[in-house]
């Protein structure tokens, strides 16, 4: 008899199911005995854990109801993989960059000693005190020469970076063969799920790396046309693509370098998330999803939802591991909403409403509210991060979390404090709209004014919201500065957004990341295999969210069907680090100096946490322990391990 973790296909018939299993019922494809029920888990709609023989647990593999049902791995660590032993990453000292500004990489003709080197969001989270990573205390802090062991690398895990396009031929990307790890969602990923109609169809073709691409009409016509696709596929419903959706414009089609790119934003995020030397899941499989910003090719953020929804709940079972490949899909970005200097601004604060100007002195909460966002586009008006603005784009992304898709985003750079649950007192909090003219669709807010201050409005970081249980299944990301105070503390960069709304905090500051040939202010440093390609300067909670995505993926290595609530406690248990918070500024925790919401310096000083909890990422699969073998001690002997 061992214990077995059971899904059903739906809530609703959670009840039946499990009112069957423990009392002794006649029904087919349930034992006919009073079955024990380990571990009901309540927080969970559709799984429950029971005591099951083998045969059993067969019988109810059958049951129209039941979705699936394993070994459960909480109470059998030993039918499911574990980790090596750690391991040398680099097999060498590499320079940790995390202050460019004062620690200048060779812009043209990288020394030798620049042959290896990373970012600090490598590094950072495999050490469990600031102390251990940060050689000084203030300001521009000296580099950090060392190796990073692991155990885990990504492998067999997708990553989506859903943002402006990635340069797939960067260095960065390519294998040890020669070939890119970087695919598109819309033009390779039809042939990824469906590849005999494409095959068949003579539709196929050789890329610049030697990989099998398919063409971009035929890859057009399968998601537009369902006729057009294996017969198993005909009814996963269709997707507008744009006719501008073209490899160059998505991910450049050259060898080269060369691209059609209007930013680099993707690239970097790509690098952070799972980058050979810049990324935690140097192994996993990058999928590019175009959607954002200038790069977007007409492609809405609507569309990109359904997309990788149809993508995700098709894809064939990975012939290694007997499971999908698990999706994890990296967010870094949102959207904004204005006002102009000299507006006059109508506004909700906390039940009370009323205006002020654009450039109010700040004398109270609001107009330190206010104040307390960052200049965001041309310096001339203030922004903040805001919802959809859509219905529709709201449903879509809560189908895509709905079908097993991890979601990780960036909290955002407004220096915002982000509510959370339905008594926070900030929910209703807006203001209006006076640059772009659009409000929230939701009948809280009147005419153009947008939500802000709270993760039920803002998208993508309150997307799948679950409103009856106050849950979140997405997993916030806010940025920590890449220095500490003169005690030791940590604290989170000036332009993070904070408050309770944020789940993690991560490294992101002045960080090292890919760069984008033919993009200005991402081609800052010649990189250091490939003189035809760069590296670039890159911050923001946009450089917080895929170091997070990264170390997620090596959770989901081993952990492949782990739900959304599963990560999240994950993170919260292991992914994490809960730092002391440090008020007076002193010892190894974090800074927070301003508790005191009625304050103005609440809303206007740029440490606080504002309600947010200290807990910092941490990668448990990354340490430099020996192996032990508990209750057997050695002496006068010594061991090699290979």
């Amino acid at each position: 008899m061992k214990k077995y973790t059971l899904a059903v296909t739906s809530p609703e018939y959670w009840s039946e199911i499990h009112d069957a299993l423990i009392v002794d019922s006649n029904q087919d494809g349930i034992p006919d005995r009073r079955i024990t029920c380990a571990d009901s888990k309540n927080h969970s709609p559709t799984r429950g854990t029971y005591e099951l023989t083998e045969e059993e647990a067969a019988e109810i593999a059958d049951h129209p109801h039941v979705k699936w049902i394993e070994l459960s791995p909480t109470h059998n660590p030993d039918a499911y993989p574990k980790p090596d032993f750690a391991t040398k990453r680099f097999k060498k000292n590499v320079k940790f960059y995390r202050d460019l500004v004062s620690q200048f990489i060779p812009a043209t003709g990288p020394t030798s000693a620049e042959l290896d080197r990373s970012n600090w969001g490598v590094a950072r989270p495999t050490v469990r005190k600031s102390g251990e990573f940060f050689s000084d205390n203030l300001g521009a802090v000296n580099l950090v020469t060392k190796d990073v062991s692991y155990s885990l690398t990504g492998k067999h895990v997708d990553i989506v970076i859903q943002d402006s396009g990635t340069q797939q031929y960067h260095p960065e990307f390519m294998d040890q063969d020669g070939k890119s790890r970087v695919r598109d969602i819309i033009l390779d990923g039809p042939y990824y799920i469906d590849p005999d109609y494409f095959i068949s169809n003579g539709f196929t073709y050789t890329k610049a790396d030697g990989r099998t691409g398919i063409t971009t009409a035929s890859a057009e016509d399968w998601w537009e046309n369902s006729s057009n696709r294996s017969a198993a596929f005909q009814s996963e419903g269709t997707v507008t693509i744009p006719s501008t959706y073209t490899e160059n414009n998505a991910l450049g089609n050259s060898l080269d370098g060369t691209n059609g790119l209007n930013s680099g934003h993707g690239t970097a995020c790509a690098s952070l998330a799972a980058g050979k030397n810049f990324g935690n899941a140097f192994e996993a499989n990058i999928w590019n999803m175009s959607c954002v910003g200038s790069d977007s090719a007409g492609f809405s953020i609507e569309a990109s939802y359904d997309a990788m929804k149809i993508w995700h709940k098709n894809k064939p079972v990975n012939g290694e591991t007997g499971v999908k490949n698990p999706t994890v899909v990296n967010g870094s970005w949102g959207y904004q909403a204005g006002f102009e200097s000299t507006d006059l601004v109508d506004y909700k604060f906390r039940g009370s409403t009323g205006t002020f100007s654009g450039n109010a002195i700040v004398t109270d909460q609001v107009t330190a509210m206010k104040d307390g966002l960052n200049n965001q586009i041309s310096g001339a008006y203030r922004s903040w991060s805001t919802s959809s603005r859509s219905s529709s784009t709201n449903t879509a992304a809560d189908e895509l979390m709905q079908s097993g898709v991890i979601f990780i985003a960036a909290a955002g750079n407004n220096n915002q404090r982000l509510g959370v649950g339905a008594d926070d007192v900030d929910r209703l909090n807006y203001m209006e709209d006076e640059w772009y003219n659009v409000g929230d669709p939701r009948s809280e807010f009147p005419g153009t004014a947008c939500p802000c201050n709270h993760r039920d409005w803002m998208n993508p970081q309150g997307i799948g919201f679950e409103s009856d249980k106050d849950f979140h299944p997405v997993v916030c990301v806010g940025a920590i500065e890449d220095s500490v105070t003169t005690g030791g503390a940590e604290y989170q960069a000036t332009y993070s957004n904070n408050g309770p709304g944020i789940d993690i905090w991560a490294p992101a500051d002045e960080t090292l990341a890919a760069g984008t040939n033919g993009v200005a202010a991402y081609e800052d440093y010649e990189r250091y295999d490939d003189s035809r390609f760069y590296d670039a300067y890159f911050n923001g909670t946009s450089a917080a969210a895929p170091v997070v995505t990264g170390i997620v993926a090596l959770y989901l290595q081993i952990r492949p069907t782990a739900t959304s609530r599963d990560v999240k406690n994950w993170i919260k248990d292991n992914g994490t680090l809960l730092l002391q918070t440090n008020d007076v500024n002193t010892g190894d925790g974090w800074w927070s100096p301003y508790g005191d919401d009625t304050d103005t310096a609440y809303w206007t000083g740029q440490y606080n946490l504002r309600g947010a909890d200290s807990r910092v990422l941490y990668n448990p699969y990354a340490n430099d322990d020996e192996a032990s073998i508990e209750n057997v001690e050695f002496e006068g002997i010594s061991f090699e391990r290979s």
